[in-house]
C-alpha cells in the first residue's frame, strides 16, 4: 500500500496543471523545554528536549495533497515516549471529495459512532496520535445516509504495526413528524497473527456496534451498545472474556435550564494494536501503552480547568468501570432576588464510577457495580458583579480511590477531599484584564492540604503574562511554581515558561495522560500561513 501511495504522490502534480489556481497551506509548531533537574532524577539523558511539526498541504480543486514534518531531536519532551526519537515525514496523505465522497490514501483518522470500538485522532499536547496508515472512504449516496469504510494498519510513531484493520460504519438520520431519529452500525475487523503465548486465541477479533439517537423538542438521547469478541491481551491480563460496552446520554435544555447525563458501562473493551505491546509479553512503558489503543474511551467525569482538580484526576477505565456524570444548570433571571442587575449562573455537577470486577480474582458481571473509584459532587456559581467583575465560585466533595484509578498499592483507602475556588475576572479597560483565581483543597488524606494562586494579565493585541504557585501544606511542604508569557499576533503565537510543576496527569477534552514533574524553561512556537 505504500508503495501505491508514492506513485500517486509523484503522478499527481502532472494531473494538476495550472498550479497557480491551487491552494497551499502550512502551519509550523514548535515546543521545546530545557530541564534543570531531571538529569539527577534519571528522567532524561540531556537538558534539552524539543517536538516540532510542519503541516503542509495543497489543494487543487477536488484533490488535496498533504503531509508533516516532524522532529523529536536531540529528546522528545518529558512524558513524550522514548520512541519518537527521530526525524520524518508522517501523516502523508492524498484526498479526493465532491458532494457525496470522500477519498483518502495515507494517514488519516477517523471514528466509528461515539468512539466505543474504534477512535483514531490525535492530541499533540499530550503526546496521542493514533492515525490509520491505509483507505478510507467516506460516501453519502443520499442525504439521509451517510456510509465510511477503512481498510489499513495502525500507525505507531514513524512506523506501521503488523496489524491489518477493515472497518464499515453506516448511519442514517430522517424525521418522523416531529421527532428526529440517527440510526448506525459499526463493524471492525482487527487481524494479527496468533501468538504463542496465547494459545486459546484467535487470529481475528471482530467488534460491533449499534447505536440509536432522537430528538424531540427540547429533548436529545444518544444511546450506543459495543460487543468484542475475545481479546486477550497484556493489559486485561489476558481475559478471554467477551468485551462489552453500553452508553446513554439523555439531555433536556430550554432557555436558563438544562440537564444533562452520561451514562456508561465497559468491560474488557480495551482494544490494543497488538496484544504483547512488545512481542514478549513483558509490556512497554506507559507513555508506549497510551499510544496502542484503538479505541480509546475518554472519561466523562466533570471537566476542570484550575490546576487544583489535577491533583487527584480521573481516568477513564476501558477494562472495568461503570458510572455517570450528571450536570443541572440554571440561570437565575436578571432583576430577580437571586438574578440581581446581570442574573447568576449556576450550575450542579455529579460524577460517580464504580468497578464491575472482583478484585481478587478480576471476574465480574456486567452492569455490576463493585468497588468506588470516583464520587465527586460540586457547585459552581457565575455571577457578573459590574461592568468591571466578574465571578466564579466553586465547592467540590471529592472521594477518589488512588489504588483503583492510579494503581497505587499505598492508596487503598478513599482520599477524601473538599475544594474551594475563587475564580476573578476583572476588566480595568476595554483593553487590558486581570484574572486572579485562588483555589484550597483540604484533606487528612494522602499529602494532606494544597493550595494554588493564579494571577493573569492580558490586553486586547495579544500580550498575556502570569504567574502562579501550586503549595503542599501536609507531607511535602513543597511550592511548585510557575511564570510565563505569551504574545499572538495575526496567525503566530510565541509562549515562554519557568518554573515547576509535579507529577500527575494533564487532560485535554477528557483524555488524560500521566506526565512526570520537572524543572524547566519552557519555549513555544506556532505560526500558520
Amino acid at each position: 500500500m505504500r508503495k501505491c501511495f508514492l506513485v500517486l504522490t509523484t503522478l499527481i502534480p502532472f494531473f494538476c496543471t495550472g498550479q497557480n489556481k491551487g491552494v497551499f497551506n502550512a502551519s509550523f509548531e514548535s515546543n521545546s523545554q530545557y530541564y534543570f533537574n531531571d538529569i539527577a532524577k534519571n528522567i532524561r539523558d540531556k537538558d534539552f528536549a524539543s517536538n516540532n511539526y510542519l503541516d503542509l498541504s495543497y489543494k487543487y480543486g477536488k484533490f488535496e495533497l498533504g503531509g508533516t514534518f516532524e522532529s523529536y531531536l536531540p529528546n522528545p519532551l518529558l512524558g513524550y515516549a522514548n520512541s519518537y526519537d527521530e526525524s520524518g515525514l508522517t501523516k502523508k496523505y492524498i484526498s479526493y471529495q465532491n458532494k457525496k465522497l470522500k477519498i483518502r490514501l495515507g494517514d488519516f483518522y477517523e471514528q466509528f459512532g461515539g468512539g466505543l470500538m474504534y477512535r483514531s485522532f490525535r492530541e499533540r499536547d499530550i503526546g496521542l496520535d493514533q492515525s490509520t496508515f491505509g483507505l478510507g472512504v467516506n460516501y453519502s449516496p443520499l442525504n439521509f445516509v451517510h456510509l465510511k469504510f477503512i481498510a489499513g494498519k495502525p500507525n505507531f510513531y514513524f512506523d506501521t504495526q503488523d496489524v491489518m484493520l477493515y472497518g464499515a460504519d453506516a448511519e442514517m438520520n430522517f424525521d418522523i413528524k416531529d421527532t428526529g431519529f440517527i440510526l448506525g452500525f459499526s463493524s471492525l475487523l482487527k487481524q494479527e497473527d496468533f501468538t504463542s503465548k496465547n494459545t486459546s486465541q484467535h487470529d481475528n477479533v471482530k467488534l460491533y456496534s449499534g447505536r440509536l439517537g432522537l430528538n424531540h423538542g427540547n429533548f436529545n438521547l444518544a444511546t450506543e451498545f459495543a460487543f468484542k469478541t475475545p481479546d486477550a491481551n497484556v493489559l486485561n491480563l489476558y481475559n478471554r472474556e467477551k468485551g462489552k460496552a453500553l452508553q446513554i446520554s439523555p439531555s433536556y435544555s430550554v432557555k436558563g435550564f438544562g440537564v444533562n447525563v452520561n451514562f456508561r458501562a465497559v468491560d474488557n473493551m480495551q482494544v490494543l494494536h497488538e496484544r504483547e505491546l512488545d512481542s514478549n509479553g513483558d509490556g512497554r512503558k506507559d507513555e508506549d501503552v497510551f499510544n496502542y489503543n484503538l479505541n480509546y474511551i475518554p472519561s466523562i467525569s466533570n471537566i476542570h480547568s484550575s490546576n487544583i482538580y489535577n491533583i487527584y484526576t480521573y481516568q477513564a477505565k476501558q477494562n472495568n468501570e461503570i458510572g455517570f456524570n450528571a450536570s443541572v444548570f440554571y440561570k437565575f433571571k436578571k432583576k430577580t432576588f437571586l438574578g440581581g442587575k446581570y442574573g447568576t449562573k449556576v450550575n450542579w455537577n455529579s460524577s460517580v464510577f464504580y468497578s464491575q470486577n472482583n478484585l481478587e480474582n478480576n471476574e465480574g458481571n456486567f452492569l455490576y457495580w463493585r468497588e468506588k473509584m470516583l464520587s465527586e459532587h460540586g457547585l459552581r456559581v457565575e455571577k457578573k458583579i459590574n461592568r468591571r467583575y466578574k465571578l466564579i465560585a466553586e465547592y467540590t466533595y471529592q472521594e477518589y480511590n488512588k489504588f483503583l484509578i492510579e494503581d497505587d498499592i499505598q492508596g487503598k483507602e478513599l482520599v477524601y477531599s473538599h475544594v474551594f475556588l475563587a475564580d476573578l475576572l476583572t476588566k480595568i479597560n476595554k483593553k487590558h484584564s486581570i484574572k486572579t483565581e485562588l483555589g484550597f483543597m483540604t484533606t487528612k488524606n494522602d499529602l494532606g492540604d494544597w493550595g494554588t494562586v493564579l494571577i493573569e494579565y492580558a490586553n486586547s493585541k495579544g500580550l498575556s503574562i502570569f504567574v502562579s504557585d501550586q503549595y503542599n501544606f501536609g507531607s511535602e511542604k513543597k511550592h511548585y511554581y510557575l511564570v510565563g508569557a505569551s504574545y499572538a499576533h495575526n496567525k503566530s503565537r510565541i509562549a515562554m515558561s519557568y518554573g515547576e510543576t509535579r507529577d500527575g496527569y494533564t487532560c485535554v477534552g477528557g483524555v488524560c495522560k500521566f506526565l512526570p514533574g520537572s524543572k524547566a524553561f519552557s519555549l513555544s512556537l506556532a505560526w500558520k500561513l
